[in-house]
């Protein structure tokens, strides 16, 4: 074999090596995926385009119940929290704050609302009362009192709720370890975007509420972010996950290493063939 042979043959083993590489390395990164998956996974599990049923209950400001179908009749952003929280929930319902009082929107040109919804079953509506109050006024800016409503329910109507919604959540003790987001759903109850996270761009924020009363399903903007960083159930935050991203950019790379040895071997061959 002359030298050019040999070197040949050495890159068609090195091509076939590296895509060897890279299907291991995938496969053993499978598992890592799935794991995040399971029944104990603290994520928003995505129902876009999917409809939240009407028949769901919870309770008013006052105690009284009002189903889903009632409350939702324009443009909606659905937040799961529960009052007590010590974690991510007032940084959620802080920024939703921040953001409603910057924004151009005003729901008496353009209707829409924004519903706390509490997933712990013992929390009250004199609770609930107390919150929206506060939050109304953390806005800064003069909104009608049933723009924002904080609402409570019976366990059996949470666990209907947070089904639809891909809401997934677990005790940790006497509180709860959970994800932040927003839910906006149209005003047939379609679920048309997630916005993950406890930070979000007012654009994000008014394209949503916009996008539900047109109907119109769109994906998850945060997709990526939710991809790179990961919820931290001890330090109650969203941290940055150095070895998912590392590995994706490994696989990444070695992936396009590999096409470009096995492609470059190929046209070679057919040239001197």
């Amino acid at each position: 074999m002359d030298a050019a042979g040999f070197f040949r043959s050495a890159a068609g083993r090195g091509a076939a090596a590296w895509v060897a590489v890279v299907a291991a390395l995938t496969l053993a990164a499978a598992p890592a995926v799935r794991a995040q998956l399971n029944e104990d996974a603290v994520e928003y599990q995505e129902h876009l385009g999917e409809t939240v049923p009407g028949d769901i209950t919870v309770r008013d400001e006052q105690g009284q119940p009002v189903t889903l179908a009632q409350l939702i009749d324009k443009p909606t952003i659905l937040m799961m929290v529960y009052f007590e929280c010590p974690g991510i929930c007032t940084p959620l319902l802080n920024e939703v704050a921040d953001i409603l009082g910057k924004s151009q929107l005003d729901p008496r040109k353009q209707p829409f609302q924004l519903l706390a919804v509490s997933f712990e079953p013992t929390d009250t509506a004199a609770t609930a009362q107390l919150k929206r109050a506060n939050y109304l006024k953390l806005v800064g800016r003069p909104l009608p009192e049933e723009t924002w409503r904080f609402l409570t329910a019976d366990q059996d109507q949470i666990d209907r709720l947070t089904g639809a919604v891909g809401f997934r959540y677990k005790r940790a003790g006497t509180e709860y370890t959970h994800a932040g987001g927003l839910v906006i759903i149209s005003p047939e109850r379609k679920i048309t975007r997630y916005l993950l996270g406890t930070e979000f761009l007012p654009f994000d924020f008014q394209m949503g509420v916009y996008e539900a009363s047109q109907g119109t399903v769109m994906p998850t903007t945060a997709r990526l972010m939710k991809m790179c960083f990961s919820y931290d159930p001890e330090g109650r935050k969203y941290v940055f996950n150095v070895v998912r991203v590392t590995a994706f950019v490994m696989l990444s790379s070695l992936v396009v290493f590999g096409s470009f040895l096995y492609f470059t071997t190929r046209r070679t061959r057919r040239r001197e063939g």
